[in-house]
């Protein structure tokens, strides 16, 4: 198995918590190589991309113009391979059975401890050593 660092976008409607999640995942030993506002942005990104697609979408559900939700739907459709950890204020139930039913990989509440958020990440992809 070759090293391979991992590659994550970030989709999340507020700027300082983008940036706040990028400088994390980047001293975790991940690459953040793409990131976006609202789902539209997000996915005319990925259509624009000329270098591959990152290995996770890291994928707010509250934006505005296209919420996490239908990006995810849209993602599945077009990027299969793309893993999807849902990152969110809302806890409830609802919401993460409807992230199961999108086929999300993973759910993070944003007021989680570091630790579940790093289990999450390590679970889904882990860093290269």
């Amino acid at each position: 198995m070759k090293n391979h660092q991992s590659t994550i976008a970030l989709v999340d409607d507020h700027a300082l918590l983008r940036k706040a999640v990028n400088y994390r995942l980047t001293g975790m030993g991940y690459k953040v190589v793409l990131e976006a506002e609202n789902g539209q942005q997000f996915l005319e990104k990925l259509e624009e991309k000329a270098s591959p697609s990152p290995d996770l979408c890291l994928l707010d559900i509250n934006m505005p113009v296209m919420n996490g939700f239908e990006t995810a739907a849209q993602l599945k459709k077009k990027w299969p391979a793309i893993k999807i950890i849902f990152f969110s204020m809302n806890d409830g139930t609802g919401y993460k059975n409807k992230a199961k039913e999108l086929g999300a990989d993973g759910y993070i509440c944003k007021d989680a401890s570091s630790e579940e958020f790093i289990k999450v990440l390590y679970t889904l992809l882990p860093p290269a050593v």
